[in-house]
């Protein structure tokens, strides 16, 4: 039987784990956000994802235990890659993860959704979500885990904003896990919802939560931007 949870913190650390180095803490302006009856928001993104109320939403302290899990199971034994993956905390914020079921719940799959944000303005070589997304993607595959990428990375509209979506699977005991990255560069930082999934019919619904996501008309207009 899959443990539920174990994919899901993949993906918060394989997005945030990449930059080497002692890095300033995200500037205090950017906050965690906040959750209400109609999901998630955040000021500082100017974005509100509608988590349906009947899912599992992680706290803060729960958020930074599935990313230590993700990070033993990306890293192994590999000291240098723990090295870069401990440093990169300095610059990622862990904004929300939801689950469709309680972490633990017996399921085949607990299909997710995530969003954290990585501090980029001082990287002029990250314009875009798809160079972003191009040194994640080193990082998966310079891991212990078998990730396999089924198409190329491509660009997609989400809530009128332009991001990249890159796509990758890999075997996790019996199941076949499926995850889209969706990363745009907004106002000094590499954002990203994740979404995790092991068949059409939790794709379907991921993207139905995907679908009602807002930004800030005045981001949207503005393209973001660093």
């Amino acid at each position: 039987m899959f443990l539920a949870g174990s994919v899901a913190a993949l993906q918060v650390f394989i997005v945030t784990g990449f930059w080497q180095g002692c890095q300033p803490k995200p500037s205090e302006e950017v906050d965690f956000g906040s959750f209400n009856q109609s999901g998630y928001s955040n000021h500082y993104f100017g974005m509100t994802v509608a988590i349906p109320s009947d899912w599992s939403v992680q706290d803060q302290a729960a958020q930074q235990r599935l990313t230590k899990i993700g990070e033993n199971a990306i890293a192994g034994s590999n000291k240098n890659l723990k090295a870069i993956m401990k440093a990169s905390d300095l610059q990622s914020i862990n904004l929300f993860a939801a689950f469709q079921y309680p972490v633990g719940t017996p399921k085949r799959f607990n299909p997710s959704v995530l969003g954290v944000a990585e501090r980029v303005r001082q990287l002029p070589g990250i314009q875009k979500g798809r160079d972003y997304l191009e040194h994640v993607k080193q990082l998966m595959q310079s891991g212990q885990m078998e990730i396999s990428f089924p198409s190329d990375i491509h660009s997609q509209s989400l809530a009128g904003l332009d991001f990249d979506v890159m796509e990758t699977e890999m075997k996790v005991g019996r199941a076949v896990v499926k995850q889209q990255y969706f990363a745009t560069i907004l106002k000094g930082y590499a954002l990203s919802i994740i979404i995790s999934y092991s068949s059409e019919a939790e794709r379907a619904r991921l993207h139905d939560i995907l679908d009602k996501t807002t930004f800030d008309p005045s981001l949207v207009r503005g393209g973001g931007g660093k």
